[in-house]
């Protein structure tokens, strides 16, 4: 009885997982076939990685270059910082999900502009991951939850180390921006603080 209760649970999660895979594929081709910002249509395109209905999801403002070489958010440095912040706190890698809020190679005079529209893109991975737990790294990642809260929801503020209520009961923890807290010591401190409240909560 209880090997058939087992045998039905993993098809069960099966059916879920290929839906969600499906839907991320769904966004990705969105997001690759965008040209809002640009009508000429961005070359460099950035897609989120992970596990499509993983409990926590990592969100930060935008990608390195070695992320925009591959195409894959968490590519190269910063993936390697998550990493290592699994390994040390006993944490599966693989069954995260981490994401850029800016889809597309930008400079940061129509940063704010390409933020506002790739919202609606940050928001179509978080309904189909359903997350637990968002950590998000930076004002811009911040800024961007604030936008794609509920109307009722209370202000996502950029205060790292705090916790802030979302939709579908998911939880945000505000941290620094990743990638500049490699070379800001206090930034460093704050981020890995953040990353062992996320890991544990």
């Amino acid at each position: 009885m209880e090997k058939s209760v087992s045998n039905d649970f993993k098809e069960l999660y099966k059916l879920y997982y290929d839906k969600a895979e499906y839907e991320m594929n769904e966004v990705r081709l969105d997001i690759k076939s965008c040209n809002i910002c640009f009508p000429e249509n961005s070359k460099i395109k950035v897609f989120g990685s992970g596990h499509p209905m993983a409990d926590l999801f990592i969100v930060k403002s935008t990608f390195t270059k070695r992320e925009g070489d591959s195409n894959i958010a968490f590519f190269g440095k910063s993936g390697d910082a998550i990493k290592k912040s699994c390994e040390k706190l006993n944490y599966n890698y693989s069954n995260l999900y981490g994401t850029d809020v800016v889809k597309c190679f930008v400079s940061e005079e129509i940063r704010e502009k390409c933020f506002k529209n790739c919202s609606k893109f940050l928001k179509l991975e978080i309904l189909t991951c359903q997350p637990k737990l968002i950590l998000s790294m930076g004002e811009l990642a911040t800024r961007t939850l604030d936008i794609i809260k509920m109307e009722d929801d209370e202000e996502i503020e950029f205060l790292p180390g705090n916790i802030f209520n979302f939709w579908l009961e998911i939880k945000v923890l505000v941290t620094n921006d990743l990638v500049k807290s490699f070379y800001d010591l206090k930034a460093k401190r704050q981020v890995w603080n953040d990353i062992q409240k996320f890991f544990k909560m």
